[in-house]
């Protein structure tokens, strides 16, 4: 272990290394869809392109991270945040390069964006398990609200430049960017360098994985039996439920209820993301003690903001519902991230955390397909309330009906201990 614990701070050098190496390849991510985005605008690919490219950057991700979680183990977590980024820079790479070649068909473009989001089933698991390898236990939620909130921000300032460079530039060189940044950011993952925790129970609880099906099986096992992960996956399938018809729909709102601009939308989302940063911030400051029902009522209070948008068509007050969303993302994240960390065994927080995205973000696409036609019938705004409302008493029956809210630290020691033992 070294020096790990002392002195006592989240920014040691390892910690400072996947810093960097993260909001870089948030950058880099950033740059890379819009550019693709607009690439195939201004390659008259239209909205057939541009809907495709948003489903295949989707879903492959969410799909794929239970089949990669089993191969991911705590000693090799750089090897996959690394393979992530150098894959993910050769897709960018080749995509300029074949344009400027004079071939870019869409279905080679979109060939290589399933593979683009198929990647990202592999660097974020990774780098939430390698926290608890870099970083003290005292300082755990700290190190995931500082990188929650230094995403946001990122977000925010890479879409604002991006929006600079392709009217000044163009999308394709752009892409080189994209490149540049995806092997700086492989290049910060390399230098991380840690001793695994809890060598002494590794080789036990391997045996207990067994083989590859038998780890992808358990993945699904330890999340459906878990006390605390079970209605914490129940809910985020909720919480995506209910964000979709927002996501799908708020541009249509705003243009149609509001009589909004494109312009507004854009400063909604800033707004959106100024209370993700914020809250991000406080998190990093601040202990919590019950992260669970900060879970629960960030998800109640997202809900409420959805239901009151839908259903008050005031420009002020909406706004002030954007703020909320930010807030709520950054509440919800921060203690999901840390409850997994704390309450499973180390070699499985990546096929964990795999399934519970999976099984939150495979309701998204459902939901926004099935608020796109019901808004045709009841209106955008009715359709975003019914989401507000569908989250909002999902929350409270996760609320008084499970151990979620109640867990408390050493609920999810007991919890990683069973874990480790099934």
């Amino acid at each position: 272990m070294g020096n790990l614990y002392e002195p006592l701070s989240v920014w040691k050098k390892n910690f400072t290394f996947l810093f960097f190496s993260k909001v870089i390849k948030i950058s880099a991510d950033s740059f890379a869809f819009y550019s693709i985005l607009w690439f195939l605008i201004f390659s008259g690919k239209g909205a057939i392109g541009t809907s495709l490219l948003l489903a295949v950057t989707f879903l492959p991700e969410a799909l794929l991270g239970p089949v990669t979680g089993p191969l991911m183990k705590r000693s090799n977590l750089k090897f996959w945040m690394y393979f992530s980024d150098l894959t993910r820079a050769v897709i960018v790479l080749s995509i300029p390069i074949s344009y400027f070649n004079g071939f870019s068909p869409m279905w080679f473009i979109m060939s290589l964006m399933v593979i683009y989001s198929a990647t990202g089933a592999t660097y974020h698991p990774a780098s939430i398990t390698l926290i608890p390898q870099i970083v003290h236990p005292k300082f755990m939620q700290k190190a995931n609200a500082i990188l929650q909130s230094s995403s946001e921000i990122v977000k925010l300032g890479t879409v604002t430049l991006c929006g600079f460079l392709l009217t000044l530039i163009g999308p394709a060189p752009i892409m080189i960017v994209s490149f540049i940044l995806y092997m700086i950011s492989g290049i910060f993952v390399l230098y991380i360098k840690y001793q695994i925790k809890q060598q002494s129970i590794e080789h036990e609880t391997e045996k207990k994985r067994g083989t590859y099906k038998e780890r992808l099986k358990r993945g699904f096992t330890l999340v459906r039996h878990h006390n605390i992960l079970f209605p914490l996956a129940i809910y985020c399938l909720f919480m995506n439920l209910a964000a979709a018809p927002w996501e799908a729909l708020s541009a249509v709102y705003i243009s149609e209820d509001l009589n909004g601009t494109p312009f507004i939308h854009s400063l909604l989302k800033a707004t959106t993301t100024t209370g993700a940063f914020l809250l991000g911030f406080i998190l990093a400051k601040v202990k919590i003690t019950r992260y669970g029902l900060l879970f629960i009522i960030a998800g109640m209070i997202e809900g409420t903001a959805y239901f009151t948008t839908g259903l008050f068509t005031i420009l002020p007050l909406v706004f002030l519902a954007a703020f909320a969303f930010g807030a709520a993302l950054s509440s919800i994240n921060v203690p999901e991230y840390t409850i997994i960390q704390k309450s499973v065994d180390g070699d499985d927080q990546p096929q964990v955390f795999a399934v519970i995205q999976m099984i939150g973000r495979c309701a998204f696409p459902l939901g926004s397909i099935i608020s796109g036609y019901a808004a045709v019938t009841f209106g955008a705004g009715k359709v975003i309330a019914v989401g507000g409302l569908i989250e909002l008493l999902a929350g409270l029956g996760i609320l008084l009906f499970t151990q979620l809210a109640k867990a408390q630290e050493s609920d999810l020691i007991k919890e990683k201990k069973s874990s480790a033992e099934m």
